[in-house]
């Protein structure tokens, strides 16, 4: 056991970042809810109000480093964007098919393109009707009114009313087909998300069209083809002309039922025949509604295993209860399973169950999951990148880059600047050529940096020349750890300090942190090979002692004097 007496040193304004180590291709995403006006928009009919409010969520989900919003925009029979086909919204106006002066779907693909957020257009599929207020089936474009022979009206065990589309007539199949290709064809949206693309329950009134159009099939196998017919001929009248489109459902949480995880089942209670839609590629991913807690029957866990089995290797995005109080605490959880099960990420329901200040989860940016089958679709002949960097002050830099060719917003998101090659710390627009680094809150001594393109599909293949940065103030240390190798103390303030540690493998550590009165705390850090910066907050003058164990047992003691 060794004992010395601490080295002091002061610096200027260092406080270390302790980042945990996060997938950089990780889909995170939120229902945005505009349906009864559960999110957005305000209630409100002041179109700036409306619009400044969706400006401050897109703000409020960067902050939060998600990377994917699914923007509601088909509800009740109305929909949120220009429509020939449907009426618009009386969210926004007060009066169902009288539209704003703005277009709320292309302005959320505006802000989601400022913010650097994925926006996959949201649509009520099946279900056209739900709710107390018929103000919405007055309208004569409501498709109960101008097709009621396409609708079946279902009042379900508690008395509430609903109306739903008979997906087993060719026409309404064709009708929605139509919707969903009006917005993938007239919106730069980066997918289509499918809801209530089910049936209500088992009791349907269908009886007359199974007996015209079942061609000797079960109910069951009949109803779940034709959904999937729905998808089949969406994706061939789509593809060709935006092959690049991301096409995505979220089918209830329960595919068939499991051992610890039974109940309402979505192959055959509701006819979602999620499998096939899988293995024939209908679908880049499947975000389904595991909306339950990890210990009690049906079990988070055994769901969203399932659910990656069956994947087919396609994008699995669980999606979490975040507005249950089972469920909140376990999120990080929830989020680690994520990660082990080989999941494409998370999907929050719904944002206003995440918008408040403490309910951020992740501490690094990451890019949505990619998509291997959709990368030779996408041009890889990314142009080359000059880059400089240029001293503005002791702790501020800045980056610049240019390129020969003038890019397209439909092909590019913008630049991103990587750490070490891989890490992404930001991303600029398409437009822009520079970034600032300040280096108030550094967490060791050098830092490598690129530049890349980020196309369409988030890649970042080609990598410009690696620009390394030394954080000028930070050399004091970089010398003393030349002349001694054991663990230095730095002191910041009386209430911010940090560590030195030299290390020639990578282990894990112990610090013990004794005060006078004998009381210990105990953290726990990893360390690297080369020179280590662990910052701490203990109040010096009642700290005594600091106690380092090793992996391989030995300790050190720094004795506060």
């Amino acid at each position: 056991m060794k004992t010395f007496i601490i080295y002091f040193v002061s610096i200027l304004c260092f406080i270390s970042t302790i980042i945990s180590a996060q997938e950089y291709r990780e889909t995170r995403a939120v229902w945005l809810t505009t349906n009864y006006k559960l999110d957005w928009p305000p209630n409100t009919l002041d179109e700036k109000v409306q619009k400044e409010s969706l400006r401050n969520i897109f703000k409020n989900l960067k902050e939060k480093k998600l990377n994917t919003v699914y923007f509601q925009v088909r509800s009740n029979g109305t929909v949120l964007y220009n429509s020939k086909i449907e009426p618009f919204s009386p969210y926004l106006t007060g009066t169902t098919g009288v539209p704003t002066s703005y277009d709320p779907l292309k302005y959320a693909i505006e802000l989601g393109k400022e913010f650097n957020l994925e926006v996959h257009a949201w649509v009520n599929m099946i279900r056209c009707f739900s709710g107390s207020n018929e103000t919405f089936l007055k309208h004569p474009k409501h498709i109960r009114n101008a097709h009621p022979d396409w609708t079946v009206r279902v009042m379900d065990e508690n008395g509430n009313l609903s109306y739903w589309l008979n997906p087993g007539y060719y026409r309404a199949q064709d009708y929605l087909v139509d919707i969903l290709y009006e917005i993938s064809n007239n919106y730069d949206v980066d997918g289509i998300h499918l809801d209530f693309f089910r049936y209500p329950n088992k009791n349907f009134e269908d009886e007359k069209h199974f007996e015209k159009y079942g061609l000797n099939i079960s109910l069951e196998d009949w109803r779940r083809n034709n959904l999937t017919t729905i998808l089949r001929k969406f994706n061939k009248k789509v593809k060709p002309k935006n092959p690049l489109l991301k096409i995505g459902a979220t089918p209830i949480g329960i595919r068939k039922n499991l051992k610890g995880a039974n109940g309402w089942e979505g192959y055959s209670s509701v006819f979602q025949d999620t499998e096939t839609w899988l293995n024939e590629e209908l679908v880049d991913y499947l975000a389904p509604q595991i909306y339950w807690d990890i210990e009690k029957n049906p079990k988070f866990e055994v769901l969203a295993k399932d659910w990656v089995n069956k994947s087919n290797n396609k994008n699995i995005i669980l999606g979490l209860a975040a507005y249950k109080k089972s469920v909140e605490p376990e999120v990080n959880k929830m989020i680690e399973i994520s990660r082990n099960i080989g999941a494409a990420g998370i999907s929050f329901f719904r944002y206003e169950n995440i918008s408040s200040i403490d309910k951020d989860y992740f501490n690094t940016l990451a890019f949505p999951t990619n998509m291997p089958w959709k990368e030779k679709l996408i041009s890889q002949n990314y142009p080359d990148l000059n880059c400089k960097l240029n001293k503005i002050s002791n702790d501020e830099f800045m980056i610049s880059w240019s390129s020969e060719n003038n890019l397209s917003t439909k092909n590019y998101r913008g630049y991103a600047l990587l750490l070490d090659g891989i890490k992404p710390i930001k991303l600029t627009s398409i437009n822009k050529n520079k970034v600032k680094l300040k280096f108030g809150r550094p967490s060791k001594l050098m830092y490598r940096y690129s530049i890349s393109l980020v196309d369409r599909l988030w890649n970042n293949n080609k990598l410009s020349e690696p620009l390394t940065l030394m954080v000028p103030y930070l050399e004091k240390i970089k010398k003393s750890s030349h002349i001694n190798t054991r663990p230095i103390l730095f002191k910041k303030s009386a209430l911010n300090s940090f560590l030195c540690i030299t290390s020639s493998t990578k282990q894990k550590i112990s610090i013990d942190f004794i005060n006078k009165e004998y009381a210990t705390t105990r953290k726990y850090e990893d360390l690297n090979v080369g020179l280590n910066l662990i910052l701490f907050e203990k109040e010096m003058k009642n700290l005594m002692t600091i106690r380092i164990t090793y992996t391989d047992g030995k300790e050190e003691k720094l004795n506060i004097l």
